[in-house]
Formats: structure tokens, C-alpha cells, sequence
């Protein structure tokens, strides 16, 4: 048994840090969605979250063979992670999220308030052409 562990060890040392995962949890009673930004701000995903559901949000970072030259080496990690409400407002936002973090909807910072969707009125039509019998 022991000869078994050693010989999947290496395997499992390399699965476990060629990728960025982070548990997303929604600790709220409302639906929201959870957008992740890399550390240059650029956009990774986003994932709609019900409430007390939890996600998992994983980034290959394995690196490639592919060079360019006049790229900078710039990483993705730490992450950002913004909670919006279904009104399009922000509910909360934990930067400096590291790969393997448990990121709760109420521990990051905010206002941890979302405010109700706006109605839309029904408007009567632009025209009221009549038909004619």
C-alpha cells in the first residue's frame, strides 16, 4: 500500500499545482453572481450563484511552451472576486483572493445590501392607430 502512495505522489503533486482553484460560497439569501478578475483586472469568469450554493472556480496555470517575444511575465493570481446583485449593484468584493481560497459572499468587503430590481411599467403603445372595418 505504501509503494502505491509513493508511486501516485508525484502525479498528485503536479495535478495539484498546475491549476488556480478557488470555492466559491453564497452565504446570502439572495441570488447573486460571483465575476473573477485576475490581477491585471482582466476578466476570468463569472458564475450565478443561489443562495447557500457553493461553486468551484478552477484556472489552468500550467505553463506552455509558446514564447512571445515582448510579453511581460505577468501573473493572474491573486484573484478578484466581485458579488453582484441581481439589480446589477455590487453586494461585496475580496481582493487578493490566493488559489485554493474559500471566499464567502459576507466576509468581503462591502455594503452587503442589495437594493430591489426596478419594475418595469408597462407603457401604453407610441401609436393608437384604430382599424378600419
Amino acid at each position: 500500500m505504501k509503494a502505491l502512495f509513493l508511486f501516485f505522489l508525484p502525479f498528485m503533486a503536479w495535478g495539484l499545482t498546475s491549476d488556480g482553484s478557488i470555492l466559491l460560497h453564497n452565504d446570502t439569501t439572495m441570488i447573486l453572481t460571483a465575476v473573477i478578475q485576475a490581477s491585471d483586472g482582466t476578466f476570468l469568469g463569472q458564475f450565478s450563484v443561489q443562495p447557500g450554493q457553493q461553486k468551484n472556480f478552477t484556472t489552468n496555470m500550467s505553463p506552455t511552451s509558446y514564447q512571445r517575444p515582448g510579453t511581460p511575465n505577468v501573473s493572474i493570481t491573486p484573484y478578484t472576486v466581485i458579488w453582484q446583485c441581481p439589480s446589477e449593484g455590487i453586494f461585496s468584493m475580496c481582493t487578493n483572493v490566493s488559489p485554493g481560497a474559500y471566499v464567502k459572499a459576507t466576509i468581503c468587503d462591502g455594503s452587503h445590501f442589495c437594493s430591489p430590481k426596478k419594475k418595469i411599467e408597462k407603457q401604453a403603445p407610441a401609436s393608437r392607430l384604430q382599424k378600419v372595418k
